[in-house]
C-alpha cells in the first residue's frame, strides 16, 4: 500500500468483547476512549477508524469497532444487528486487492486478465446493487474490441446489481469476475475504472483503476542464478552480476536487501562501493539504469569454512511487472557457495566424550551426510599426527565389511543420504591440572573425499578421571545461537555414568542482566525448556549424579547467545524496589508497565502538550498489548514490514519484546512506555533497549515512574537509523506525561 499521504488513523474504538487481560477488563481500558471525547462519534460508521470510503478511495478501507459475526437478527428485530462486509481479493496474488493496477503494454503478448473474487466475512447478506465500469476506447480500432473489459459473475458485461452474497461464515460463496487487457500496436494511454456499490458496513461504494503505463522499466539479471562453487579456506572469490534495463522506461534500484547472507563471508560492491551482507541496505542516491542499458555489480565471497551456505540478493525496482518476488518490484537473485558437486557434513563435526573414567571406553557416534548434488566418495579416514587414546572403530562400517574405506574400495554416501563413523576414546590414566581444571586430550581425524576441498576434520576431545564419576552432557536442540523468544529444548540424557544410570540432574542458568527466564518444568528434570527473553549470553550449566549420589567432577558448561535479528528490536524491562519477588506470576503480583511502538502516521489528541497530537492508542498506528500485530505498510502477506509485539508481561518485571523486521523508508517510530497499573507496588524504573540488525544501538533507564505516567523515550529514524531521546521543550532528561487519559486513574 503506498503511504504518500498519510491514511485516515483513529483512536482506540468503543469495543465491547476485547481481549481479556489477568488484571482488568479489556472493556475498562477501552471504554475510556468514548468518555474522554476521543472519537466523534462512538459506535457510528462515519466515526474516524470505520474505513468509509468516498468515489476514488482506498478500497482496503481501515476497521473501525469489532462486529458480531453471528446469529444475527436479519429480520431488523432487537437480536445482534446483520452487518455484511465487501472484501475484494486478487486471485492471482491471493492477497486483497489494491486500489489501482498498472500494466506495461509491452509485456503483453496479446491479452492480460486479472481474475476476481467479492468475499463476504460479515453475518449479514451483501448486496452488489450496482456495478459500473467506465472505459472510453482511446482509437476507433477499439471498436470490436475495447482495450479494458469486464466480465460479470454470470458471464455477462459487469453492469447492473449482482447476486446477493450470504456471509461467508454460512455458505463460504464467492462471486468472481474478471477484467481483461487487449494490447493495441499504439503508444496511447488507456484507464478504466470499476466501481462496486453495496450495502457492506463502512465501504458502501469500492473503485478500482486500471492503467497503462508507458515507458516502463523492466529489469533482467545476467546471470539468474550466482553460483561460487566450491572455494577453498582461506581464499576469496568475485563473480559478476549485470542489471539490464530492457524496458521503455528508466530502471531505479533504491535498496539491496542482503539480510539472508551470512554477513562474514558475502558482500555486494555497487559502483565501487562495497555494501556488507545480512542487512537492508537503502542506496543513496538511487542507481539509475537507462533503457536498454546495464550496470555491472560484483557479489564477493570469503571461504571461511567447507560448508554450503544459500541466499539471496534482493533489488528494490520500480518495474511494475514485479510482483511476486516478496512484493511489487523486488527481484530475487539466488546466490549459493560451496553447494555444487558433492558435499559432505560431520554432525558432530567436534566430539566432546567429557570425563571419562581410567580404563573404561568412552563410545560416540558421528553421522557423516551427503550435502551436495552428487555423492560423496570417501577414500581414506585416519588420524591427522597422533591418535593418542582415540580410535576409530572400522567393524561399524556395513557399507566397507567393517573395514576402513581406501582409494579402490571407498565408501559412498549418495546424495542426500548418511552413514555413521564410530571413534572411541580409553584413557589409561589422568590428564593434568591447569588452574584446577583437567587439561583434555585432543585429537584429529581427517576424512579424504571427492569434494573439492579433498579433506574434512573431525576434532575428538575427551578428559580422563582417577575416579568413577559420571560425565555431565549438555545438548541443545536450537544451536548456540538464536533470537530472543526461542524455546530453547536442553537435554542431559547424554550424560554418562560409569555403572548403572544417572539419578539426579541440576541445572542453572546464568542471565543477562534484565532477564528473569526460569528452566521448565524444574531445574532437577533431565530434559529442561528455556525461552530467554532479552538480548544477551545466557550459561547453562549441568551436574549429574549417579545412583549412589556420587557427583559429576566437573559441570557441562554451554552458552547460547541470544542476537535479535529484526531490524528493530526494542526490549522494556522495568524494576519495582517494593514488589519483593519481582519473577512471580499472577493478577496483582507485580507492577504493569506497558511498551508501545507507533508509525509517524498515529495522530490522536495532544495529551502531551507538546504542540502535535499523540500517537499513543491510535488503533492502528500504535503497537501495544491490544494491538499487538497491526497491519501497516504493504497488504502483501510475503513482505514482513509489520510491527509484533512478541510478549507482554502484565505481572512482573518484564521484558516486553517488540520487533520490526522491514521498516518502511521514510519514516519515523516512537518508542513510549506506560505504567498502567502499579497494583500498589508504588513507583517503577523503566530500562529500555534497542536493538538495529542485533546490535544494542540505545540503551537508556528512566526515573521513578508513578502510575498512570506515560514516557516518550524516543523516535527512530528509517532508513538511517538514527535514534534520538525525547526531551521536553523547558528541559530535563525524560519526557514524561504524569496522569495519562487510562480507565483505571
Amino acid at each position: 500500500m503506498s503511504k504518500a499521504q498519510a491514511p485516515a488513523s483513529s483512536p482506540l474504538p468503543c469495543k465491547v468483547g476485547a481481549p481479556a487481560r489477568s488484571h482488568a477488563s479489556a472493556l475498562s481500558r477501552l471504554g475510556w476512549a468514548c468518555a474522554i471525547g476521543l472519537l466523534a462519534a462512538c459506535g457510528s460508521t462515519n466515526a474516524p477508524g470505520t474505513g468509509t470510503q468516498l468515489p476514488g478511495g482506498n478500497n482496503g478501507g481501515g476497521g473501525g469497532g469489532a462486529q458480531v459475526t453471528t446469529g444475527c437478527d436479519q429480520a431488523g428485530g432487537f437480536g445482534v444487528e446483520c452487518i455484511a462486509h465487501l472484501e475484494l481479493y486478487d486471485l492471482g496474488t491471493a492477497v486483497l486487492a489494491k486500489d489501482t493496477f498498472s500494466i506495461d503494454p509491452a509485456v503483453v503478448k496479446d491479452t492480460h486478465v486479472w481474475q476476481f473474487a467479492i468475499r463476504n466475512p460479515g453475518n449479514g447478506d451483501l448486496a452488489v446493487s450496482k456495478v459500473e465500469f467506465f472505459y472510453a476506447a482511446a482509437s476507433p480500432t477499439e471498436a470490436a474490441a475495447p482495450a479494458f473489459s469486464c466480465v460479470g459473475p454470470e458471464g455477462a458485461p459487469c453492469a447492473g446489481a449482482w447476486p446477493k452474497l450470504a456471509s461467508q461464515a454460512k455458505a463460504g460463496a464467492e462471486l468472481r469476475f474478471q477484467i481483461a487487457f487487449k494490447r493495441y500496436e499504439d503508444a496511447l494511454g488507456r484507464q478504466a475504472i470499476l466501481r462496486l456499490h453495496s450495502n457492506a458496513s463502512g465501504k458502501p461504494l469500492v473503485q478500482v483503476k486500471f492503467v497503462t503505463t508507458l515507458g516502463a522499466p523492466r529489469v533482467v539479471v545476467a546471470p539468474e542464478i550466482v553460483d561460487f562453487g566450491y572455494v577453498a579456506i582461506g581464499s576469496e572469490k568475485a563473480l559478476d552480476l549485470k542489471l539490464f534495463n530492457t524496458g521503455s522506461g528508466e530502471l531505479t534500484v533504491s535498496s539491496v536487501d542482503l539480510t539472508s547472507l551470512d554477513a562474514e563471508r558475502f558482500s555486494l560492491v555497487i559502483d565501487g562501493k562495497e555494501l556488507a551482507a545480512g542487512a537492508a541496505v537503502p542506496l543513496e542516491p538511487v542507481l539509475r539504469i537507462g533503457n536498454n542499458a546495464s550496470v555491472p555489480l560484483k557479489v564477493l565471497y570469503k571461504g571461511k569454512d567447507n560448508f554450503p551456505y544459500n541466499g539471496a540478493i534482493v533489488l528494490q525496482t520500480n518495474d511494475p511487472t514485479l510482483t511476486g518476488e516478496g512484493g511489487p518490484g523486488f527481484k530475487t537473485v539466488p546466490v549459493k557457495a560451496n553447494s555444487t558437486g558433492p558435499c559432505l557434513l560431520l554432525k558432530p563435526g567436534h566430539v566432546v566424550f567429557g570425563a571419562t573414567a581410567v580404563g573404561s571406553l568412552g563410545v560416540r557416534t558421528v553421522a557423516l551426510e551427503s550435502c551436495g548434488d552428487e555423492p560423496v566418495l570417501i577414500r581414506n579416514i585416519a588420524f591427522a599426527g597422533a591418535q593418542g587414546e582415540f580410535a576409530i572403530d572400522a567393524s561399524k562400517i556395513a557399507e566397507t565389511g567393517g573395514k576402513l574405506p581406501t582409494a579402490d574400495a571407498p565408501l559412498t554416501v549418495p546424495k542426500n543420504g548418511q552413514t555413521t563413523l564410530t571413534v572411541t576414546y580409553q584413557p589409561e590414566g589422568a590428564n593434568a591440572l591447569e588452574n584446577g581444571q583437567p587439561v583434555p586430550d585432543l585429537a584429529i581425524i581427517e576424512i579424504a573425499s571427492n569434494i573439492v576441498a579433498k579433506v574434512s576434520t573431525l576434532k575428538l576431545e575427551g578428559v580422563a578421571t582417577s575416579g568413577d564419576c559420571p560425565t555431565a552432557i549438555i545438548t541443545i536442540q536450537e544451536g548456540d545461537t538464536v533470537v530472543p523468544q526461542t524455546l530453547l529444548h536442553l537435554d542431559g540424557l547424554q550424560s554418562l555414568a560409569p555403572s548403572g544410570a544417572i539419578g539426579k540432574y541440576k541445572w542453572e542458568v546464568i542471565q543477562p542482566a534484565g532477564s528473569v527466564g526460569t528452566l521448565v518444568p524444574s531445574d532437577s528434570a533431565p530434559q529442561v525448556l528455556f525461552q530467554p527473553n532479552v538480548a544477551g549470553d545466557y550459561v547453562f550449566r549441568l551436574r549429574v549424579f549417579d545412583q549412589a549420589g556420587k557427583e559429576s567432577c566437573f559441570p557441562a558448561v554451554r552458552t547460547v547467545k541470544v542476537l535479535p535479528d529484526q531490524a528493530i528490536h526494542v526490549e522494556l524491562l522495568w524494576n519495582t524496589p517494593a514488589d519483593p519477588d519481582q519473577s512471580d506470576s499472577g493478577p496483582g503480583a507485580g507492577s504493569d508497565l506497558d511498551l508501545h511502538f507507533a508509525h509517524d502516521y498515529g495522530s490522536v489528541l495532544d495529551f502531551d502538550n507538546d504542540g502535535k497530537p499523540d500517537p499513543w492508542f491510535d488503533a492502528k498506528y500504535d503497537c501495544f498489548w491490544f494491538n499487538k500485530a497491526p497491519e501497516w505498510g504493504s497488504y502483501d502477506p510475503n513482505i514482513d514490514d509489520n510491527p509484533s509485539l512478541d510478549r507482554d508481561d502484565t505481572d512482573g518485571a518484564g521484558p516486553e519484546n517488540l520487533n520490526l523486521t522491514l521498516p518502511e523508508d521514510g519514516h519515523e517510530y516512537a518508542v513510549g512506555v506506560h505504567l498502567f497499573n502499579a497494583f500498589g507496588w508504588g513507583q517503577s524504573t523503566a530500562e529500555v533497549r534497542i536493538y538495529i540488525y542485533g546490535q544494542l544501538q540505545y540503551q537508556v533507564t528512566s526515573l521513578p515512574l508513578n502510575q498512570g505516567d506515560f514516557w516518550y523515550v524516543a523516535d527512530i529514524q528509517w532508513p538511517s537509523a538514527n535514534i534520538a531521546g525525547k526531551l521536553p521543550t523547558g528541559g530535563g532528561k525524560f519526557f514524561v506525561t504524569p496522569k495519562y487519559p487510562s480507565p483505571e486513574l
